[in-house]
């Protein structure tokens, strides 16, 4: 399982997320195997609490300058 993001890295939704989402950021708390063919998914979590499990090609970095 070969995984493009990191634990503690900040990251946002990719283009196909709901309009509420758009330029939310998040933060990858946890990696782990997923479906058969055991592609990396991740623990994302918001500073309020808020997370949610999703695929990596849902993802993609924020920006250096992004916050939490």
């Amino acid at each position: 399982m070969q995984s493009t993001f990191h634990v503690g890295q900040l990251v946002r939704l990719s283009e196909g997320a709901a309009d509420r989402e758009k330029g939310r950021t998040y933060c990858v708390v946890s990696i782990f195997p997923a479906g058969t063919r055991r592609l990396p998914a991740y623990l994302i979590k918001t500073m309020t609490g808020g997370d949610k499990i999703v695929r990596q090609e849902d993802l993609r970095p924020a920006s250096a300058h992004a916050l939490p």
